[in-house]
């Protein structure tokens, strides 16, 4: 423990004396203020400021900034984010410089030289313009502040306050608008790679997702078959993949002892190891002899094409999963895999760890529950002694489970990652809701529908928002609370562990203690975390940029994607998605939905073949809530919130924008049980559509061929939700193959 960490017993403002000016823990109109109510640093603002400022010439003023933000109630992350990036600046800009004090601090003249790169060679442009930023806002709320108090007190408090920057001389300097357009055609480009692929890395997650389920079915299968005394290891069994099969994989189960004396191994181990193994001692004891599995090679069944087997084969023999990724002697070859594969920045020194969740037992091996060691020097070691790999099942199945629950709700809400953490099963969050049946409807049965309530990002009360889920969102959070009971050995009734919201989290001092849903090992996954879970489930993918550059999965670059889709694929009125995305301003929401280039060229070409109408139907109507208000109360009779809809069923807890047209509707959960509905409305646009054509209603006709466009599309992911569903009921039987002498 450090000495600082010794002192430091309450993260309290007033635990600053001694190590900040006393004018400033007692500042006028700040929560050190005697005479004043107003509020006070945050303990993490306080805690910072004493473990990483404290002693610097720069102590007082950032001190005096955070309590001028604190009482201006500013949110504790904005307060603490200010603080550190002008620590962080500080600490570099004052040593290029030779700068010992604040009164050597003339910002006219080492501001404008550090923003043309004259300095500090190693911040980027955005570095330098968002430390801009950040100096320019501070200095103007605080000297704002300055100018309230009297002239007595403003003598005494001058002292402590950063000096403003004349404008003219970061006149051209400042690049925010530029940098800020490079950013935004950099999320259009990759968001244009994703959205032709929307529906597929759904299913396809799901399809990965149900492999690892039969694995485990697999090995639970075949560990029942390991003699007590485990005489018949390795075990060695197979089963088929496909329907009808189309390849066999085939597996063995060891231990570490069976492992290490096998033959083919031994002259590979030193002498104390083969012995510690023969004798059982140290980590070949009976509590340390754990079970493990190789899955050995895929074998095609069918067709002259290479075997597939699994999609993390790659991961796990190159040692890419976990922080191994930046670490050891292959380190350079691994990180110039990864980033082949898009990951990090190519320009970048820093060694990135994608697949590193931070949490021991998920997508790496758990630690020995009887010692608390970890297993993966073990396993690398022996991962080195084959030519198959070795699969943590369990573990690599409870990331699955994760990445799953992550993609669809990013999916089908457009929720962010902010949002996905909050996610816990308490009445509070996840509502079920039971509405009556339509007037006249043939089905009385009551409606029930579930409406998730979160905090969204920027909401400065505790008002909690609704976000609307389909059956299969729900079904997911119900695979996932499973998973979780197992892995907790949980009885029946008993509830999740609570635990505390990610500690990573900027926002975290907002969300106490609850059952998150998701947690492993009583951790909280931070979004490092559930980001790696998802791209472990989706690795192999190819996302590519129309220049050719490879696109890694994001949470927000999904919440893009899902904002675009909807807009241009689905043809959803932007006021609508702003809605589902809890966005007030719908110039955000424009520029979240704008039109991939390939849509642009399909509209294009969509437009010449009808250009005698002069009419483009795709374009977007924006209707104001009044409107669309009263298309609703005229509606509810005949169809109402939240209930079945032609297709499936309404999410949307709201009224509905876009005139209950709700043939491929993002708001609407399709249900493959009701396909005749929608197939029913095919034949009548077909039907249309040759009146039309007959009459030569041009527009008429091509509002019908819309309209079976949209069926089609349904009616293929209503074919894709009975595929993933059919292929998770798949059965597995191992076929169990003699132990070779």
């Amino acid at each position: 423990m450090t000495k600082k960490t010794e002192q430091f017993v309450n993260h309290t403002w007033q635990s600053l004396e001694t190590h900040i000016a006393p004018e400033i823990l007692c500042a006028p109109k700040t929560g050190g203020d005697p005479h004043g109510e107003w509020p006070p640093v945050h303990e993490r603002t306080v805690k910072y400021l004493f473990r990483n400022v404290v002693g610097k010439p720069w102590a007082d003023h950032l001190a005096l900034i955070a309590a001028v933000l604190s009482a201006r109630r500013r949110d504790v992350w904005t307060v603490e984010y200010a603080v550190r990036i002008l620590n962080a600046r500080f600490s570099v800009i004052f040593p290029a410089f030779g700068l010992q004090t604040m009164d050597e601090w003339k910002v006219d003249h080492y501001l404008p030289l550090y923003l043309k790169e004259e300095v500090v060679p190693q911040d980027s442009k955005n570095t330098r313009q968002s430390f801009l930023r950040d100096y320019t806002n501070a200095t103007k709320l605080v000297s704002n502040w300055l100018a309230t108090l009297p002239s007595a007190e403003q003598q005494i408090y001058q002292h402590f306050v950063l000096p403003v920057v004349n404008p003219l001389v970061v006149e051209g300097l400042n690049r925010k608008k530029e940098l800020e357009q490079q950013q935004r055609q950099h999320r259009k480009t990759e968001t244009e790679a994703i959205v032709p692929h929307f529906v597929a890395l759904r299913a396809e997650s799901h399809f990965r997702y149900n492999q690892l389920l039969r694995l485990d079915q697999a090995y639970q299968q075949a560990l029942a078959q390991v003699l007590p005394d485990r005489s018949n290891l390795p075990l060695e069994f197979s089963y088929d993949e496909g329907n009808p099969p189309q390849e066999r994989l085939h597996f063995r189960i060891w231990d570490r002892r069976s492992f290490v004396l096998h033959p083919e191994h031994t002259k590979q181990y030193n002498r104390k190891s083969v012995g510690d193994a023969k004798r059982g001692q140290h980590q070949y004891s009976d509590e340390r002899n754990h079970l493990f599995l190789e899955f050995v090679n895929a074998e095609r069944l069918e067709g002259e094409a290479p075997p597939e087997g699994f999609w993390f084969t790659e991961l796990v023999a190159l040692g890419l999963l976990g922080l191994k990724a930046r670490t050891g002697a292959l380190a350079e070859a691994r990180q110039a895999w990864l980033h082949q594969w898009g990951y990090g920045e190519i320009t970048s020194t820093e060694r990135i760890a994608p697949f590193d969740a931070g949490i021991s037992g998920l997508l790496t091996w758990a630690d020995d529950t009887s010692t608390g060691r970890s297993n993966c020097r073990f396993m690398a070691e022996a991962q080195k002694r084959v030519k198959g790999i070795f699969v943590p099942v369990s573990e690599f199945l409870a990331a699955a489970t994760f990445g799953l629950l992550g993609l669809d709700l990013l999916t089908t809400t457009g929720m962010r990652m902010n949002e996905l953490m909050q996610l816990n099963l308490s009445p509070d969050c996840i509502i079920r809701l039971v509405d009556a049946p339509p007037p006249g409807s043939h089905d009385q049965t009551p409606r029930i529908r579930y409406v998730l309530r979160l905090l969204p990002k920027g909401e400065r009360t505790s008002t909690l928002h609704n976000y609307g889920v389909g059956k299969e969102s729900v079904r997911l959070i119900e695979k996932t609370a499973h998973m979780l009971c197992v892995h907790y050995k949980l009885q029946p009734g008993e509830p999740l562990p609570r635990i505390s919201f990610s500690s990573d989290h900027a926002r975290r001092h907002r969300f106490g203690k609850a059952p998150y849903l998701f947690q492993y090992n009583h951790q909280h996954l931070s979004d490092k975390a559930i980001t790696a879970c998802m791209r472990f489930l989706l690795h192999g993918m190819i996302f590519h940029t129309s220049q050719g550059t490879q696109v890694v999965i994001k949470a927000h670059l999904l919440r893009h994607a899902f904002a675009t889709f909807a807009v241009q694929v689905e043809g959803m009125s932007v006021d609508l998605v702003a809605k589902w995305l809890q966005q007030k301003n719908l110039e955000v929401t424009k520029y979240y939905s704008e039109m991939p280039e390939y849509i642009q060229v399909e509209q294009h070409a969509s437009f010449l073949a009808r250009l005698a109408t002069q009419i483009n139907i795709r374009e977007a109507i924006l209707r104001s809530p009044e409107e669309i208000a009263k298309q609703a109360e005229t509606a509810m009779r005949r169809v109402g919130m939240l209930v079945p809809v032609c297709g499936g069923d309404c999410t949307l807890d709201a009224y509905c924008p876009n005139q209950f047209d709700c043939i491929h509707c993002p708001a609407k959960a399709p249900d493959p049980e009701k396909r005749y509905q929608v197939e029913e409305k095919m034949r009548w646009a077909k039907e249309r559509l040759t009146y039309y054509e007959q009459e030569g209603l041009v527009l008429e006709a091509e509002k019908m061929k819309q309209l079976l466009w949209a069926s089609e599309l349904e009616i293929r992911e209503m074919e894709q939700i009975v595929a993933y569903r059919k292929d998770e009921k798949r059965v597995i039987q191992i076929q169990p193959r003699t132990k070779r002498t």
